[in-house]
Protein backbone atom coordinates (compact mmCIF):
# COMPACT_ATOMS: atom_id res chain seq x y z
CA UNK A 1 0.00 0.00 0.00
CA UNK A 2 2.67 2.34 0.81
CA UNK A 3 4.06 2.51 -2.90
CA UNK A 4 0.29 3.21 -4.20
CA UNK A 5 0.42 5.99 -1.36
CA UNK A 6 3.79 7.13 -2.90
CA UNK A 7 2.37 7.56 -6.11
CA UNK A 8 -0.82 9.36 -5.33
CA UNK A 9 1.74 12.21 -3.52
CA UNK A 10 3.22 12.18 -7.02
CA UNK A 11 0.99 12.45 -8.98
CA UNK A 12 -1.09 15.01 -7.23
CA UNK A 13 -0.71 18.92 -5.44
CA UNK A 14 -1.08 17.92 -1.80
CA UNK A 15 0.07 21.13 -0.40
CA UNK A 16 -3.82 22.73 0.35
CA UNK A 17 -4.74 19.74 2.63
CA UNK A 18 -2.30 20.35 5.59
CA UNK A 19 -3.72 21.75 8.19
CA UNK A 20 -7.14 20.97 7.29
CA UNK A 21 -10.58 19.58 8.48
CA UNK A 22 -11.35 16.72 6.39
CA UNK A 23 -14.90 15.03 6.35
CA UNK A 24 -15.61 11.42 4.72
CA UNK A 25 -18.76 9.81 4.95
CA UNK A 26 -19.31 6.60 4.04
CA UNK A 27 -15.29 6.02 5.37
CA UNK A 28 -16.14 2.06 6.10
CA UNK A 29 -16.19 1.89 2.03
CA UNK A 30 -13.76 1.01 -0.64
CA UNK A 31 -13.30 4.46 -1.71
CA UNK A 32 -13.85 6.21 1.72
CA UNK A 33 -11.89 4.07 3.55
CA UNK A 34 -8.87 4.37 0.89
CA UNK A 35 -9.14 8.19 1.28
CA UNK A 36 -9.32 7.78 5.42
CA UNK A 37 -6.01 5.37 5.08
CA UNK A 38 -4.77 7.56 2.63
CA UNK A 39 -4.55 10.68 5.24
CA UNK A 40 -3.98 9.29 7.88
CA UNK A 41 -0.31 7.82 5.82
CA UNK A 42 -0.33 12.01 4.86
CA UNK A 43 -0.32 12.78 8.64
CA UNK A 44 2.90 10.60 9.26
CA UNK A 45 4.50 12.92 6.59
CA UNK A 46 3.43 15.82 8.86
CA UNK A 47 0.37 17.15 6.74
CA UNK A 48 -1.61 17.57 10.55
CA UNK A 49 -4.80 16.66 8.88
CA UNK A 50 -8.09 16.25 11.04
CA UNK A 51 -9.93 13.78 10.17
CA UNK A 52 -13.73 13.59 10.26
CA UNK A 53 -15.32 9.97 9.57
CA UNK A 54 -18.52 8.95 9.47
CA UNK A 55 -20.24 5.91 8.43
CA UNK A 56 -23.33 3.29 8.85
CA UNK A 57 -21.17 1.43 12.17
CA UNK A 58 -21.32 1.28 15.26
CA UNK A 59 -17.73 -0.92 14.90
CA UNK A 60 -16.14 -0.34 11.53
CA UNK A 61 -13.74 -3.17 10.57
CA UNK A 62 -12.53 -1.08 7.83
CA UNK A 63 -11.60 1.73 9.92
CA UNK A 64 -10.09 -0.46 13.17
CA UNK A 65 -6.81 1.37 13.20
CA UNK A 66 -7.30 4.55 11.77
CA UNK A 67 -9.71 5.27 14.72
CA UNK A 68 -6.53 4.57 17.32
CA UNK A 69 -4.53 7.77 15.68
CA UNK A 70 -4.70 11.46 17.83
CA UNK A 71 -6.62 13.44 15.12
CA UNK A 72 -9.80 11.29 14.25
CA UNK A 73 -12.91 11.30 15.13
CA UNK A 74 -15.72 8.76 14.59
CA UNK A 75 -18.96 9.62 14.61
CA UNK A 76 -21.68 6.51 13.66
CA UNK A 77 -24.35 8.10 11.46
CA UNK A 78 -27.07 6.35 9.02
CA UNK A 79 -27.64 9.12 6.68
CA UNK A 80 -30.57 7.85 5.20
CA UNK A 81 -32.66 8.21 8.12
CA UNK A 82 -30.21 10.91 10.54
CA UNK A 83 -29.10 13.46 8.12
CA UNK A 84 -29.16 16.37 10.56
CA UNK A 85 -25.63 17.69 11.56
CA UNK A 86 -25.49 19.58 15.25
CA UNK A 87 -21.96 19.45 15.74
CA UNK A 88 -19.37 18.71 12.89
CA UNK A 89 -17.77 22.10 13.36
CA UNK A 90 -15.93 23.88 10.52
CA UNK A 91 -14.99 21.82 7.77
CA UNK A 92 -12.31 22.74 4.78
CA UNK A 93 -13.15 19.22 2.79
CA UNK A 94 -16.07 17.14 2.38
CA UNK A 95 -15.68 13.69 0.38
CA UNK A 96 -19.47 12.16 0.33
CA UNK A 97 -18.75 8.51 -0.01
CA UNK A 98 -22.22 7.48 1.84
CA UNK A 99 -24.43 5.44 -0.31
CA UNK A 100 -24.42 1.65 -1.73
CA UNK A 101 -22.05 0.94 -4.59
CA UNK A 102 -22.93 -2.94 -4.62
CA UNK A 103 -25.96 -3.28 -7.04
CA UNK A 104 -27.22 -6.06 -4.88
CA UNK A 105 -27.69 -3.65 -1.91
CA UNK A 106 -28.93 -0.41 -3.72
CA UNK A 107 -31.78 -2.77 -5.25
CA UNK A 108 -32.96 -4.33 -1.80
CA UNK A 109 -32.56 -0.97 -0.03
CA UNK A 110 -34.27 1.66 -2.55
CA UNK A 111 -35.40 3.70 -0.16
CA UNK A 112 -32.87 4.46 1.57
CA UNK A 113 -30.30 4.50 -1.57
CA UNK A 114 -33.01 7.06 -2.03
CA UNK A 115 -32.35 8.99 1.29
CA UNK A 116 -28.79 9.20 0.91
CA UNK A 117 -28.47 11.17 -2.54
CA UNK A 118 -31.12 13.19 -1.69
CA UNK A 119 -32.10 14.33 2.08
CA UNK A 120 -28.30 12.59 3.47
CA UNK A 121 -26.67 15.02 0.73
CA UNK A 122 -28.67 17.92 1.04
CA UNK A 123 -28.21 18.45 4.87
CA UNK A 124 -24.46 17.11 4.30
CA UNK A 125 -24.26 20.20 1.96
CA UNK A 126 -26.38 22.28 4.17
CA UNK A 127 -23.90 22.13 7.00
CA UNK A 128 -20.64 21.49 5.39
CA UNK A 129 -20.98 24.83 3.76
CA UNK A 130 -21.25 26.98 7.20
CA UNK A 131 -17.84 27.38 5.56
CA UNK A 132 -18.32 29.76 2.48
CA UNK A 133 -14.77 28.79 1.18
CA UNK A 134 -15.31 24.44 1.63
CA UNK A 135 -14.79 22.51 -1.03
CA UNK A 136 -17.59 19.51 -1.47
CA UNK A 137 -16.81 16.32 -3.70
CA UNK A 138 -20.37 14.28 -4.41
CA UNK A 139 -19.75 10.63 -5.37
CA UNK A 140 -22.01 10.10 -7.87
CA UNK A 141 -21.67 7.13 -10.85
CA UNK A 142 -21.42 5.95 -14.48
CA UNK A 143 -24.92 4.26 -13.70
CA UNK A 144 -26.57 7.67 -14.75
CA UNK A 145 -25.96 6.70 -18.67
CA UNK A 146 -27.45 3.60 -18.81
CA UNK A 147 -30.82 4.71 -20.37
CA UNK A 148 -28.54 5.82 -23.57
CA UNK A 149 -27.85 3.60 -26.31
CA UNK A 150 -25.01 5.84 -27.15
CA UNK A 151 -22.26 3.94 -29.94
CA UNK A 152 -19.91 5.92 -28.81
CA UNK A 153 -17.81 7.33 -24.84
CA UNK A 154 -20.21 8.89 -22.70
CA UNK A 155 -19.24 12.63 -22.10
CA UNK A 156 -20.74 14.64 -19.05
CA UNK A 157 -22.01 16.69 -21.65
CA UNK A 158 -25.07 13.92 -22.63
CA UNK A 159 -28.38 14.06 -22.49
CA UNK A 160 -29.32 11.53 -20.31
CA UNK A 161 -32.35 9.01 -20.73
CA UNK A 162 -33.94 7.25 -17.92
CA UNK A 163 -36.09 4.11 -18.46
CA UNK A 164 -38.61 4.06 -16.01
CA UNK A 165 -38.96 0.34 -15.94
CA UNK A 166 -35.73 -0.03 -14.84
CA UNK A 167 -34.89 -2.15 -11.50
CA UNK A 168 -31.73 -0.20 -10.25
CA UNK A 169 -33.89 3.85 -10.46
CA UNK A 170 -33.71 3.90 -7.32
CA UNK A 171 -29.87 4.16 -7.35
CA UNK A 172 -29.90 5.90 -10.70
CA UNK A 173 -32.15 8.03 -9.76
CA UNK A 174 -30.61 8.84 -6.33
CA UNK A 175 -27.27 10.05 -8.38
CA UNK A 176 -28.98 12.42 -10.98
CA UNK A 177 -30.74 14.18 -8.03
CA UNK A 178 -27.77 14.46 -5.76
CA UNK A 179 -26.25 15.85 -9.25
CA UNK A 180 -29.15 18.45 -9.40
CA UNK A 181 -28.72 19.70 -5.90
CA UNK A 182 -25.11 19.86 -6.31
CA UNK A 183 -25.53 22.16 -9.07
CA UNK A 184 -27.78 24.30 -7.34
CA UNK A 185 -25.05 24.99 -4.49
CA UNK A 186 -22.79 25.60 -7.29
CA UNK A 187 -24.95 27.92 -8.91
CA UNK A 188 -25.12 30.20 -4.99
CA UNK A 189 -21.19 30.42 -5.48
CA UNK A 190 -20.06 27.03 -3.31
CA UNK A 191 -17.29 24.78 -4.60
CA UNK A 192 -19.59 21.71 -5.46
CA UNK A 193 -18.79 18.81 -7.40
CA UNK A 194 -19.72 15.80 -8.89
CA UNK A 195 -18.04 12.88 -9.60
CA UNK A 196 -19.52 10.21 -11.94
CA UNK A 197 -17.19 6.75 -10.63
CA UNK A 198 -16.95 3.96 -12.73
CA UNK A 199 -16.17 0.33 -11.78
CA UNK A 200 -13.44 1.10 -8.89
CA UNK A 201 -11.78 -2.14 -7.42
CA UNK A 202 -8.68 -2.72 -4.90
CA UNK A 203 -7.62 -3.73 -1.56
CA UNK A 204 -10.04 -2.25 1.13
CA UNK A 205 -13.50 -4.31 0.24
CA UNK A 206 -15.38 -5.98 3.24
CA UNK A 207 -16.11 -9.74 3.42
CA UNK A 208 -19.34 -9.33 2.56
CA UNK A 209 -18.46 -6.96 -0.34
CA UNK A 210 -20.85 -8.93 -3.64
CA UNK A 211 -19.54 -6.89 -6.54
CA UNK A 212 -18.18 -8.89 -9.97
CA UNK A 213 -14.42 -8.86 -9.05
CA UNK A 214 -14.94 -9.82 -5.37
CA UNK A 215 -17.75 -12.27 -6.22
CA UNK A 216 -15.00 -14.01 -8.90
CA UNK A 217 -11.80 -14.06 -6.30
CA UNK A 218 -14.29 -15.33 -4.11
CA UNK A 219 -15.16 -18.75 -6.00
CA UNK A 220 -11.31 -18.66 -7.09
CA UNK A 221 -10.15 -18.92 -3.87
CA UNK A 222 -12.75 -21.37 -2.74
CA UNK A 223 -12.39 -25.39 -2.70
CA UNK A 224 -14.69 -25.38 -5.82
CA UNK A 225 -13.15 -26.84 -8.47
CA UNK A 226 -13.51 -24.20 -11.24
CA UNK A 227 -14.79 -20.69 -11.43
CA UNK A 228 -18.69 -20.19 -12.45
CA UNK A 229 -19.85 -17.34 -13.68
CA UNK A 230 -24.14 -16.14 -13.14
CA UNK A 231 -24.76 -15.39 -16.88
CA UNK A 232 -21.94 -15.57 -20.29
CA UNK A 233 -19.54 -12.74 -18.89
CA UNK A 234 -20.07 -10.62 -22.19
CA UNK A 235 -20.72 -7.40 -20.16
CA UNK A 236 -17.90 -5.41 -21.47
CA UNK A 237 -16.27 -2.66 -18.52
CA UNK A 238 -13.72 -0.21 -17.55
CA UNK A 239 -12.40 -0.79 -14.21
CA UNK A 240 -10.46 1.30 -12.13
CA UNK A 241 -8.01 0.40 -9.47
CA UNK A 242 -8.56 2.24 -6.35
CA UNK A 243 -5.48 4.27 -6.31
CA UNK A 244 -5.81 5.33 -9.79
CA UNK A 245 -9.22 6.11 -8.64
CA UNK A 246 -8.10 8.19 -5.52
CA UNK A 247 -5.51 10.20 -7.42
CA UNK A 248 -8.00 11.57 -9.95
CA UNK A 249 -10.90 12.40 -7.20
CA UNK A 250 -7.87 13.94 -5.56
CA UNK A 251 -6.95 16.15 -8.49
CA UNK A 252 -10.59 17.14 -9.08
CA UNK A 253 -11.46 17.95 -5.78
CA UNK A 254 -8.28 20.14 -5.45
CA UNK A 255 -7.58 21.83 -9.01
CA UNK A 256 -11.43 20.50 -10.54
CA UNK A 257 -12.85 23.88 -12.25
CA UNK A 258 -15.71 22.19 -13.80
CA UNK A 259 -19.15 20.90 -12.26
CA UNK A 260 -18.69 17.05 -13.16
CA UNK A 261 -15.71 14.63 -14.26
CA UNK A 262 -16.29 11.13 -15.19
CA UNK A 263 -13.95 9.01 -12.98
CA UNK A 264 -13.07 5.74 -14.92
CA UNK A 265 -10.36 3.24 -16.48
CA UNK A 266 -9.41 2.63 -20.06
CA UNK A 267 -8.72 -1.17 -20.64
CA UNK A 268 -11.72 -2.43 -21.93
CA UNK A 269 -12.79 -5.99 -21.01
CA UNK A 270 -15.72 -8.47 -20.62
CA UNK A 271 -16.94 -10.14 -17.30
CA UNK A 272 -15.25 -13.48 -18.46
CA UNK A 273 -11.89 -11.79 -18.89
CA UNK A 274 -11.92 -10.47 -15.50
CA UNK A 275 -12.62 -13.73 -14.48
CA UNK A 276 -9.72 -15.79 -17.13
CA UNK A 277 -7.29 -13.65 -15.21
CA UNK A 278 -8.63 -14.95 -11.92
CA UNK A 279 -8.64 -18.25 -13.27
CA UNK A 280 -5.27 -18.49 -14.50
CA UNK A 281 -3.42 -16.87 -11.55
CA UNK A 282 -5.43 -19.55 -9.18
CA UNK A 283 -4.89 -22.53 -11.75
CA UNK A 284 -8.81 -22.60 -12.23
CA UNK A 285 -11.14 -23.15 -15.38
CA UNK A 286 -13.84 -20.77 -15.60
CA UNK A 287 -17.39 -21.74 -16.83
CA UNK A 288 -20.41 -19.57 -18.52
CA UNK A 289 -23.56 -19.22 -16.19
CA UNK A 290 -26.65 -20.32 -17.74
CA UNK A 291 -29.07 -18.66 -15.43
CA UNK A 292 -29.42 -14.87 -15.12
CA UNK A 293 -29.34 -13.11 -11.52
CA UNK A 294 -31.49 -9.84 -11.30
CA UNK A 295 -28.37 -7.84 -11.10
CA UNK A 296 -26.76 -9.12 -14.32
CA UNK A 297 -30.01 -8.71 -15.97
CA UNK A 298 -30.44 -5.56 -15.29
CA UNK A 299 -26.68 -4.17 -15.33
CA UNK A 300 -26.05 -2.35 -18.42
CA UNK A 301 -23.96 -4.55 -21.27
CA UNK A 302 -21.16 -2.08 -22.14
CA UNK A 303 -19.74 0.94 -19.39
CA UNK A 304 -17.72 3.16 -21.65
CA UNK A 305 -16.80 7.05 -20.25
CA UNK A 306 -14.76 9.36 -21.93
CA UNK A 307 -11.80 10.75 -20.26
CA UNK A 308 -11.30 13.99 -22.46
CA UNK A 309 -12.28 16.54 -19.47
CA UNK A 310 -10.53 14.92 -17.03
CA UNK A 311 -7.44 14.65 -19.29
CA UNK A 312 -7.46 18.24 -20.91
CA UNK A 313 -7.18 19.68 -17.00
CA UNK A 314 -4.89 17.25 -15.40
CA UNK A 315 -3.58 15.10 -18.16
CA UNK A 316 -3.52 11.21 -18.90
CA UNK A 317 -3.17 8.84 -15.81
CA UNK A 318 -0.33 6.19 -16.04
CA UNK A 319 -2.91 3.81 -15.21
CA UNK A 320 -2.66 0.38 -13.50
CA UNK A 321 -2.44 -2.79 -15.76
CA UNK A 322 -5.72 -4.38 -15.01
CA UNK A 323 -4.00 -7.86 -15.25
CA UNK A 324 -1.35 -6.72 -12.44
CA UNK A 325 -3.95 -5.17 -10.41
CA UNK A 326 -6.37 -8.12 -10.39
CA UNK A 327 -3.52 -10.13 -9.18
CA UNK A 328 -2.18 -7.69 -6.40
CA UNK A 329 -5.76 -8.02 -5.41
CA UNK A 330 -6.07 -11.63 -5.13
CA UNK A 331 -3.07 -11.57 -2.89
CA UNK A 332 -4.47 -8.83 -0.91
CA UNK A 333 -7.67 -10.73 -0.36
CA UNK A 334 -6.10 -13.77 0.42
CA UNK A 335 -3.67 -12.55 3.24
CA UNK A 336 -6.86 -9.78 4.51
CA UNK A 337 -10.22 -11.57 4.10
CA UNK A 338 -10.14 -15.37 4.32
Amino acid sequence: MINDYNKITQSVDLGSLKNKRVLITGANGLIGGYLAEFFSYLNTLDYNIELVLTSLSNEPARLHDILKGSKVTYIPKNLAIDSEWQDVGEIDYCFYCAGYAQPSKFMSKPIDTLNLNIGGLYNTLTAIFANKKATFIYLSSSEIYSGSDKQTAHTEEDKLCVDMLNKRNPYILGKLCGESIINDFRAKGMNAISARVSLCYGPGVLFDDARVLSEIVRKGLSTSTEIELFDDGSASRRYLHICDCVVMLLNITLQGRDSVYNVCGVEERTIYDLATIVGEYVNKPVKKGSATSLVSQTAPKVVWNSLHKYNAEFGELSYRKLDNGVVEFIEWYKNNII
